[in-house]
């Protein structure tokens, strides 16, 4: 009886010892709860660049599309047969020189035969002239009556009406004769050859003979979104027209500069757009007719802007915002944008806005929110300490 009660104790202080264990383990160790609860989510890593004041030259960007500052499709003015061609395709040809030449062989004869009649007619006017001078000293005489006098008056002036038809009658055949002579109307570089030598042509051709375009200057045709009138105005209100500058592709090298020279009269309705109207300085052969090109128009500057990225703002129901890192924290900045490009954003000074020197994200943004922890990258990727206020 003794032996078995000593083995009860013996049990409960076991047991006792194992609660005492588990218990000084559990104050002594975090359970799963806090750890998860104290874990803090990893930081979420972003480019940033610096917000600046500087004087910022205002522009407008757009696509335009470079034009012939004159075009013409060169078309026979008579039907005939093609008989000579006197270019070379893509020639740059000056104005009055001959491009074509037509059979002229039957006009030639048209106008061989409009001069004979005229000389004949005019013999016979000189003869009718002598006549009534003769007859006006026989009336002054009494020799012959005043009836015979008007008689030959009316001849002589008959005789000069045919003499006045004939010479425009020449002067038809000789203007029909020139037609087959076709030459440059302006100085330009002509296109591809439409037709060939002993081909008819005429008129009525759609294509014509061949396409000339004046290539100095060229002008460039683009389009400024109603949005931007009041940067159109400024422009068109500079001196001597805007600057314009022409790219093949936007960042590209200048291909060429010029002034801004008119705009449309209305707003087209159907895209919202008002067209504009540069011409360009001579640029040699760098720029071509109907190519698309970046076109970049200067509408003034703003002198000690505070300026930032483009990327930086974004917008949404509430306004602009951007968000700027200070001690390796995103905070959500309102911004107020008074003017902007497709590169930068000039915004308004707020007291408790961004400020020159502040760092703001251009990437990543969509994985912030207020008060988030961030690992900003350098411009290859890796993460680089940023300086704190």
């Amino acid at each position: 009886m003794r032996a078995l009660t000593d083995l009860r104790w013996n049990n409960v202080g076991a047991l006792s010892a194992l609660s005492l264990a588990v218990g000084l383990w559990w104050l002594s160790a975090p359970s799963v709860a806090q750890k998860a609860q104290g874990k803090a989510p990893p930081p979420v890593p972003v480019k940033v660049a610096p917000v600046v004041v500087q004087d910022q030259a205002l522009s407008l960007s757009a696509v335009g599309q470079v034009q012939a500052s004159q075009q013409a499709v060169v078309r026979a003015r008579i039907e005939g047969l093609l008989t000579e061609v006197r270019f070379t395709e893509g020639q740059v040809v000056r104005q009055g020189q001959v491009l074509a030449r037509l059979d002229d062989r039957s006009l030639r004869a048209q106008v061989a035969q409009a001069q004979g009649e005229l000389r004949r007619l005019q013999a016979q006017l000189d003869l009718a002239q002598l006549e009534l001078q003769r007859t006006q000293g026989l009336v002054a005489a009494s020799a012959v009556s005043t009836q015979q006098r008007d008689q030959q008056q009316a001849q002589v002036a008959q005789l000069q009406a045919q003499v006045q038809s004939q010479q425009a009658s020449l002067s038809q055949a000789q203007t029909q004769l020139s037609y087959t002579v076709i030459t440059a109307p302006f100085t330009g570089r002509v296109g591809l050859r439409q037709v060939d030598v002993g081909n008819v042509v005429r008129p009525t051709d759609a294509q014509g003979i061949v396409t000339l375009v004046q290539t100095q200057p060229l002008v460039v045709v683009f389009h400024a979104p109603q949005t931007r009138l009041a940067d159109v105005r400024r422009a068109t209100q500079q001196a001597g027209g805007a600057v314009v500058t022409v790219a093949e592709r936007e960042g590209g090298p200048i291909l060429a500069r010029g002034r801004l020279q008119s705009t449309d009269n209305a707003v087209d309705a159907g895209s919202g757009t008002l067209k504009l109207k540069a011409e360009l300085a001579p640029s040699g052969d760098r720029l071509w007719p109907g190519q698309f090109v970046t076109v970049d128009l200067s509408t003034g500057a703003m002198p000690g802007a505070l300026t930032l990225p483009a990327k930086a703002v974004q917008r949404g129901l509430r306004g602009s915002v951007a968000w700027r890192v200070v001690q390796g924290q995103a905070q959500m900045v309102p911004v107020q944008p008074r003017w902007q490009s497709d590169a930068v954003v000039v915004i308004e000074p707020q007291p408790d806005g961004l400020k020159a020197g502040d760092l703001v994200v251009v990437d990543g943004q969509s994985r912030l929110k207020p008060q988030a922890s961030v690992k900003v990258l350098d411009g290859t990727g890796a993460a680089r300490a940023t300086r704190q206020p």
